[in-house]
């Protein structure tokens, strides 16, 4: 009976942990951005699968930031109709580049290389 009881409490944990930890990525429908020169919806495909990757994988940067004025501002609306809005810097020449999500603006969120040139590719076209 002592053994059932182990068992059982010892299933409930692992499905608890495997639902808080296993989060579903939630799927990205349109990414709009707004320069001083340029605003463009991106609905494809392969546009959206370059802003999940990078948001997907950004780096928290240790520590607050204060910057000027982004070089674009991004709001990303998903599939549940949740809409989150980003400042996206990016150098274009450099192609690297950072996000900070406007509901917490004193974190930066470092896109990684590979992701960085891919956005720098992208919003290169449309200039």
């Amino acid at each position: 009976m002592k053994k059932i009881s182990i068992i059982s409490i010892s299933l409930i944990i692992l499905l608890i942990l495997v639902f808080v930890l296993v989060k579903p990525i939630q799927e990205i429908v349109s990414v709009s951005l707004v320069s001083e020169t340029t605003e463009i919806t991106y609905t494809d495909s392969e546009s959206i699968r370059i802003f999940e990757d990078a948001i997907r994988t950004v780096k928290k940067v240790r520590g607050a930031v204060d910057v000027g004025p982004p070089s674009y501002r991004m709001t990303v609306t998903y599939a549940d109709s949740e809409i989150v809005d980003f400042s996206l810097y990016m150098d274009l020449k450099a192609k690297n580049g950072f996000l900070i999500k406007n509901s917490n603006s004193e974190k930066m969120l470092d896109l990684k290389d590979k992701n960085a040139v891919e956005l720098a590719d992208l919003l290169s076209k449309e200039k």
